[in-house]
């Protein structure tokens, strides 16, 4: 969701309180207007049958042969008195002007009704609209409807004949509506305010409702608070979450396990590096104390400024290394990409390492062969530089180290294998961290600075190559792939 800059998003209690609010006060006002149409449609069905019934019976008695015009409209208004909420307005046409015979006091203006609807048709009319008057349609089989201030009007005209006479009547018919646009007015009325302090009460109980469901949200923080770098093994409970926070638990102690291993890792990195530059140090001072404790030849200081050269020289490639590895953790160590033979490369190492490996009495051996690969010579040739030393430091006299080259798929492999000890396998995933020790007593002197291999899976991962190692009773072997653009 996209917000202004330095404007907080709405909560997400504030969010599902208004959506479920709103949804609910929707559907109830759409409710409430249904039931209105719904009973104002039955009124107006209940008043245009009670119109028809009467048209009816007025017209039948209008168009009597038996009875005079007298008696006719003598028998109307009789049976127009017995109705309380209807009036009528007859008149005959036969002369000009039309003789009003007979008007229901206090009924609606009929002069008007009149004058808005004049009868040119024998069909019969509805009018219902004085406000907004609309001269109404007039279909062969069909009523047309509206709702005047208290009356529903219908016009008739009859054409009848009376003392051999043709007679025409205008016969006007309002029925009294009052009650029911009461009644509509009284239920409109409480349907809004019952629709108000429904939406009320709703309003307060989707926002309890909500502020507890978010209840296992406010634990689950609770319980993120609570974790500090002294306590990061504790681990959230996915099964006693709700479902849908369960992958966000599992997701939050995949995370934590990532965070509690740097942080060890971190810390046993700190204590390694003061302890590997503590050692050196030692030596230098030591040395220098005892060849100022007495007068000494120049010969004798020479020896001790080489032996101090050693000492810096091996904390200078500690702290090249150490900022060699800085810059692959910040993604800073990008390689050249030059057409390699690593077959070539191999075989220069071997002619470097020839005088140590028969000082120690182990023999070097290259088998296979694969095609040129991308990537950087100098740092490709640091990989077999520390893979080779480590491989001949550990073989037994008389052993041979072997180096093998093979084409996989989309890349080379190359693999340094030496029998010699086991590595116990709880520590194969942890030989390529900073300074870790399989043997934690095993002091490194003269072996190295303790981040060789460290420096190996920097450089493959940056040519996006895999390194690996395995180790059992005849072999420790270590895979290192290449891939091939």
């Amino acid at each position: 969701m996209k917000t202004k800059p330095g404007r907080r998003p709405l909560s997400l209690a504030f969010r599902l309180t208004l959506f479920i609010s709103i949804t609910t006060i929707t559907a109830f006002m759409l409710f409430s207007w249904l039931t209105i149409q719904s009973v104002e449609k039955h009124f107006e069905e209940q008043d245009l049958n009670e119109l028809q019934q009467l048209s009816t019976s007025l017209s039948q008695l209008l168009t009597h042969q038996d009875l005079t015009e007298h008696v006719r409209i003598e028998r109307v208004i009789n049976a127009i008195s017995q109705r309380p909420n209807a009036f009528i307005f007859l008149e005959r046409m036969n002369s000009s002007p039309n003789q009003i015979l007979f008007q229901s006091p206090d009924g609606p203006d009929f002069k008007k009704i009149i004058e808005t609807y004049p009868v040119d048709t024998e069909l019969p009319v509805i009018w219902n609209a004085p406000e907004e008057q609309t001269a109404p349609h007039e279909d062969n089989n069909s009523l047309h409807d509206a709702t005047s201030e208290g009356y529903r009007v219908m016009i008739l005209p009859i054409v009848t004949m009376a003392d051999n006479q043709k007679l025409h009547y205008r016969l006007v018919i309002a029925l009294s509506i009052d009650f029911h646009l009461h009644y509509i007015k009284e239920l409109t009325r409480n349907l809004m305010l019952a629709a108000f302090f429904t939406c009320l009460i709703m309003v307060l109980i989707v926002h309890f409702a909500v502020y507890q469901g978010h209840a296992p949200l406010r634990r689950v923080s609770k319980e993120i608070k609570g974790i500090t770098s002294e306590n990061l093994d504790v681990r959230l409970q996915p099964d006693q979450v709700p479902i849908e926070l369960q992958q966000l638990a599992v997701s939050f102690n995949a995370m934590l396990e990532q965070i509690e291993d740097v942080f060890k890792r971190q810390s046993n990195f700190s204590a390694d590096i003061a302890h590997e530059i503590r050692t050196p140090i030692t030596n230098l001072v030591t040395q220098t104390q005892i060849a100022l404790s007495q007068k000494r030849s120049t010969e004798d200081y020479r020896e001790v400024m080489y032996s101090n050269l050693e000492e810096y020289e091996r904390m200078s490639k500690m702290v090249s290394d150490m900022l060699f590895l800085a810059q692959a953790d910040n993604n800073l160590l990008i390689p050249e990409r030059l057409t390699i033979d690593l077959k070539n490369e191999i075989n220069k190492v071997f002619e470097y390492f020839e005088a140590w490996s028969e000082e120690r009495g182990v023999t070097l051996r290259l088998l296979g062969d694969a095609g040129p690969v991308q990537g950087d010579p100098l740092m490709l040739r640091r990989v077999i530089n520390n893979l080779l030393s480590n491989a001949i430091r550990y073989t037994p006299e008389g052993e041979c180290v072997t180096v093998t080259l093979s084409q996989k798929n989309n890349g080379i492999l190359m693999s340094v294998a030496n029998p010699g000890r086991v590595i116990p396998a709880e520590h194969l995933p942890r030989l390529f961290d900073r300074f870790y020790r399989v043997d934690q007593s095993r002091q490194r002197k003269g072996e190295g600075s303790g981040i060789g291999l460290a420096i190996v899976k920097s450089i493959i991962e940056a040519h996006r190559g895999k390194v690996s190692v395995t180790s059992d009773s005849n072999l420790t072997q270590f895979s290192v792939f290449i891939p091939q653009p």
